[in-house]
C-alpha cells in the first residue's frame, strides 16, 4: 500500500459523504454524477495530504475514466461542502486532506525538508474560541500551519549557519559629532 493510502473510511462513511454532497450540489441546482461520486469515493479512500495528481492516479486504478477538468472542477465544490480542504503545507496550492468524518488536526512542517508532523493541542482549540468570541466572529473554521526546523534537519545542520531572517544585524557605529569631536 502506497502512503497516504488507507482502508480508512468505512462504507457508511462514504455514504454519509456522498449524501452530503448530494444534498450540497442540489442546492446549488447541481446533480451527483457517476464522476463526482467516484471523486468522493477516492477522496474518502485517502489519508494524509495528496496532491491532486495522486487522487486522479487513484480514479485511473480504479478504472474511473474521466477529465483532469473535472477533477480540478470538483475538488472546489468538495471542500466548500467540507468534504475535504486544500492542504497548505510547504507552499502548495494544489494538494488536499480529507476531513469529513475525521478527527481536526494541526500541522508543524519542516521548512527545510518538508516533513509534517499532525497534531492536537487543545489549548490551540480553546484559545482560538476565546480569539473569535472576543471579536465577535462565528469560528467555522481555521488552519494552524507552524513552520520550523525538524529534529533531522537540526542534526544535519548543526555546523551550518543560522537562516539570514534569524541573524541579527550588528547596530550601527554611533556618528561622530563634529562639535564634540572638534
Amino acid at each position: 500500500m502506497r502512503p497516504g493510502r488507507t482502508e480508512g473510511a468505512t462504507s457508511a462513511q462514504v455514504q454519509e459523504a456522498l449524501e452530503r454532497f448530494a444534498r450540497f450540489l442540489e442546492s446549488k441546482d447541481l446533480r451527483l454524477t457517476e464522476a463526482r461520486a467516484a471523486i468522493v469515493e477516492a477522496a474518502m479512500a485517502r489519508e494524509g495530504h495528496y496532491p491532486i495528481e495522486e487522487l486522479i492516479a487513484d480514479l485511473k486504478q480504479r478504472g474511473i475514466r474521466g477529465s483532469k477538468a473535472t477533477v480540478y472542477r470538483t475538488l472546489p465544490l468538495l471542500a466548500e461542502a467540507g468534504i475535504l480542504e486544500p492542504a497548505i503545507l510547504a507552499g502548495e496550492t494544489r494538494s488536499y486532506e480529507t476531513t469529513f468524518g475525521r478527527h481536526h488536526h494541526d500541522h508543524l512542517r519542516c521548512g527545510q525538508c518538508g516533513k509534517v508532523v499532525e497534531f492536537e493541542f487543545e489549548a490551540f482549540e480553546i484559545l482560538q474560541r476565546e480569539v473569535a468570541t472576543r471579536y465577535g466572529f462565528r469560528l467555522e473554521s481555521h488552519h494552524h500551519e507552524l513552520v520550523g526546523t525538524c529534529p533531522e534537519c537540526l542534526a544535519k545542520g548543526a555546523d551550518a549557519p543560522a537562516p539570514a531572517e534569524a541573524v541579527q544585524p550588528e547596530p550601527p557605529a554611533p556618528a561622530s559629532d563634529p562639535a564634540v569631536d572638534g
